[in-house]
């Protein structure tokens, strides 16, 4: 990857906590938008009657519920379907899971959307009739499937692109050669696959010099360039340690090979020069076991 290429993966990285609050304002602007835009049009059909008994602000209490019951369920909704990528692979029983959450979600919908609209209604000499249950939860049903449908969608097509922008390495699992994050091995494999914008290569685990643990996920710093993976430093070192990885610090870690030279300070801290000029910090709570684990080639 070039500079750039890094600086905004790393852009990306760093901020990843603030991007589901982002994203989830977002989508409540856009439901509030498109909802407000239909019931302006809902409205202009209305006025169009001589027999208008509809009052103005009607149409927008019952768009806006909607969208405010819409923007409610969207956090569970993202929460069970990231539980199920997880656990069920793409097949017929994902989709019938996938079926179940739309009813339920449907389900959902129509119930807060009919209380938020008798509750703004207590407060008019205006009653509210939802109509005939049935009838209504099946012309409703329609509706919530086919956003259900709009928004799985794009959630899929928006993580595929976040997924390629931050080029993310994975693990190859060395049964089906198929890419997964969440891959539990007792060792790391001997190569990382990275996907980044429009093309996919392999990284060798032994060219990675150092490791730097940053937010949910760690460095790999090799002499090519910087690729995060979605592990934690102490799990990376515990299944690398085959490879030569070991753990220096807190946030860091290095593969052993890669050192050249120790220096120590007074502290019992010190710094560890590696053969690609960068230099990494040594906590002297790792020190020993760097000692040891370096003893049998002196």
């Amino acid at each position: 990857m070039n500079n750039w290429d890094e600086k905004w993966s790393q852009f990306l990285r760093d901020s990843e906590s603030k991007h589901k609050y982002a994203a989830f304002v977002l989508l409540t602007a856009y439901l509030f938008i498109n909802n407000s835009i239909n019931a302006a049009s809902s409205w202009t059909e209305f006025s169009r009657s001589d027999n208008n008994s509809v009052a103005l602000w009607e149409p927008y209490v019952w768009e806006y519920s909607s969208a405010l019951s819409t923007a409610l369920l969207v956090i569970p909704l993202i929460i069970a379907i990231r539980t199920l990528d997880q656990k069920v692979k793409v097949g017929a029983t994902w989709l019938g899971w996938h079926f179940a959450f739309a009813s339920l979600f449907s389900v959902a919908h129509v119930l807060l959307m009919v209380a938020f609209r008798k509750l703004v209604y207590l407060f008019s000499e205006r009653n509210y009739d939802f109509g005939i249950w049935l009838n209504e939860f099946i012309y409703e049903y329609r509706k919530d499937v086919w956003g259900y449908i709009t928004l799985i969608t794009f959630y899929y097509i928006a993580r595929f692109g976040y997924q390629r922008l931050i080029g993310e390495a994975s693990p190859i699992t060395r049964d089906t050669s198929q890419i997964t994050n969440d891959n539990v091995a007792s060792t790391l494999p001997d190569y990382l696959l990275v996907k980044k914008l429009n093309k996919e290569f392999l990284v060798q685990v032994t060219d990675i010099q150092r490791v730097e643990a940053s937010g949910n996920y760690i460095n790999l710093h090799t002499h090519v360039g910087v690729y995060p993976l979605r592990y934690t430093l102490g799990r990376f070192c515990e299944e690398g340690a085959h490879q030569g990885f070991m753990r220096v610090h807190r946030s860091h870690a290095v593969r052993i090979p890669a050192i050249v030279s120790i220096s120590y300070e007074e502290t019992g801290d010190g710094t560890i020069m590696l053969n690609n000029g960068q230099s990494v910090a040594l906590s002297r709570r790792y020190k020993d076991d760097l000692k040891q684990a370096l003893a049998p080639n002196q």
